[in-house]
């Protein structure tokens, strides 16, 4: 894949989602996409909600869901002026994670970004990689141009890192330095080397490093040579491991989620 042809944005209400439109306005003009945006909405319940439902409860949550889609809605017009007529837009009140994998059958990226949830839930964007099979672009908290000049790839000898570096690569080949990153035993400086060289073929600025095995994880040591480097994008694989495994023993996916700051793309 040499571009993206088709942008869908996660438009689920949140406070900077103005933002986030933005860049994917700018990404979608650069790469000359089709682009849609994507908005539901479904309120944060607690034990006592789910245990003692109430009629009333309910139905004041369903005007809190409509209101904040309206709100959302009104954000995606001023960020779109004169051309929102052509911005395709769905909505709806429904659980986020699972109502956005109707909407990603021919997209061929996902744009979403690492707010915190506020008065509704949000999508999971590894869950959406996952169940969907469309790559995931997130937003950390500070991002600038839609041209990533520096870009992390952290690479295994998976199919999820095989499925990331190809989806990734109308990134890959703009950026002005790609290092392909392996850490500890689980993959050799050949096979790094072998990557660089691959995504070099593409037209990629690429070169590679390993890490040796440290005291930390490889989460930890990824992010660190990230922000050595001055990365402005990582790019994973999602779920190397079963979900069950990836609960009990945790892994770059889930630590990953739970960092904020650097963009990530993600494949699985």
């Amino acid at each position: 894949m040499t571009k993206f042809c088709e942008i869908v944005v996660d438009a689920c209400p949140r406070s900077n989602l103005t933002d986030t439109l933005r860049f994917a306005r700018e990404m979608a003009n650069a790469f000359d996409a089709k682009i849609s945006v994507a908005s539901y909405a479904w309120p944060k319940t607690s034990m006592k909600d789910v245990l003692a439902p109430s009629v009333f409860w309910a139905e004041e949550q369903t005007r809190l869901m409509e209101r904040a889609l309206a709100s959302s809605r009104a954000i995606v017009d001023n960020v779109f002026g004169a051309d929102s007529d052509e911005v395709h837009w769905c909505s709806g009140i429904g659980e986020p994670t699972a109502s956005m994998q109707a909407h990603l059958l021919t997209a061929d990226l996902l744009i979403t970004d690492s707010s915190a949830e506020e008065e509704s839930v949000l999508l999971n964007p590894a869950h959406v990689a996952l169940g969907a099979g469309v790559p995931v672009l997130r937003l950390g908290h500070s991002f600038g141009e839609v041209r990533f000049s520096r870009i992390l790839v952290a690479w295994k000898d998976t199919a999820q890192a095989r499925r990331a570096v190809h989806d990734a690569l109308p990134l890959l080949v703009r950026a002005e330095s790609v290092s392909v990153v392996g850490v500890g035993d689980e993959v050799s400086s050949e096979r790094l080397d072998a990557v660089a060289a691959h995504l070099r073929r593409h037209g990629a600025k690429a070169q590679y490093l390993h890490i040796p095995n440290t005291t930390g994880d490889a989460c930890s040591s990824l992010l660190e040579q990230a922000r050595r480097e001055q990365a402005e994008l990582i790019v994973t694989g999602v779920f190397g491991r079963n979900l069950l495994a990836e609960r009990v023993f945790g892994g770059v996916t889930t630590k990953m989620l739970s960092n904020a700051e650097i963009c990530w793309f993600m494949s699985h």
